[in-house]
């Protein structure tokens, strides 16, 4: 499998380039994106077994979005049903990506309880209130600790379903492959995290003046269609991470 490294710009430009494949088809980029995402949220709000269901289904429907958003670039307008194409190719080499997620993810909480005594435990269960640990200083070692297995996690998983379902890896080289090409490219990666974070500052700070001018409520509103915007865009961007990282499929 053969990664292109890419400079700092390119984080710029998936920014950008999210942007206008949003705008080339803002019903269709939103679809996927926000269909995605309330199934999740829907699939983990079961008892018992929600979270490993959630956990599960991530990767599949991820090739949905994907799928999705490479429609919108190409200019088709494929049905409703996009969003479960990753069931029609390897779902359960995908499935195996998100119980790897899943497992890395518990694994950097439990290894927290190492330094912490289970304080990131609790706030990962909902026992602590996150508020009372404001100014909590011992929280800094168990989040470097927690960090430092579940950035790895992140990174083999990222490409990883584009990998098992677009290039038929075999899903352990899918996450070997996916985090060789994050660590290679992680100037792009820092661009794109530090544009994110600059862009949403921006457009919050930018909203607030405005609503000073206008009137209070106009924050609430902005802010409540912010995201209609936002979460594509940020999906968008993920398909030309694929794009660009390893070529179009």
């Amino acid at each position: 499998m053969h990664a292109h490294i890419l400079g700092y710009s390119h984080g710029w430009r998936w920014i950008a380039d999210g942007f206008a494949l949003w705008r080339r088809a803002p019903a269709l980029t939103s679809y996927v994106s926000f269909a995605y995402v309330l199934l999740l949220l829907l699939a983990s709000s079961l008892p018992y077994l929600g979270q490993f269901l959630a956990a599960l289904l991530m990767p599949i429907l991820s090739i949905g979005v994907l799928e999705g958003m490479s429609a919108a670039e190409s200019g088709r307008r494929p049905g409703p049903e996009v969003l479960f194409a990753g069931f029609r190719g390897p779902w359960r080499s995908l499935a195996a990506l998100g119980a790897f997620q899943l497992a890395g993810n518990l694994l950097a909480v439990l290894a927290t309880i190492l330094v912490d005594g289970g304080l990131m435990l609790g706030l990962y269960r909902g026992t602590i209130d996150p508020a009372s640990l404001e100014s909590e200083p011992q929280l800094l070692w168990p989040l470097l600790v927690w960090l430092a297995i579940a950035l790895p996690v992140t990174m083999a998983y990222w490409f990883a379903p584009a990998l098992v379902a677009w290039h038929r890896q075999p899903w352990p080289k899918a996450l070997f492959f996916s985090f060789y090409a994050t660590l290679r490219n992680w100037r792009a990666f820092l661009a794109y995290a530090f544009g994110i974070a600059a862009v949403v500052f921006a457009l919050v700070l930018a909203l607030s003046f405005l609503a000073a001018l206008i009137h209070p409520y106009a924050l609430g509103i902005a802010l409540f269609l912010l995201p209609l915007v936002l979460v594509p865009t940020l999906f968008a961007g993920l398909y030309l991470q694929v794009r660009d990282v390893f070529g179009p499929r």
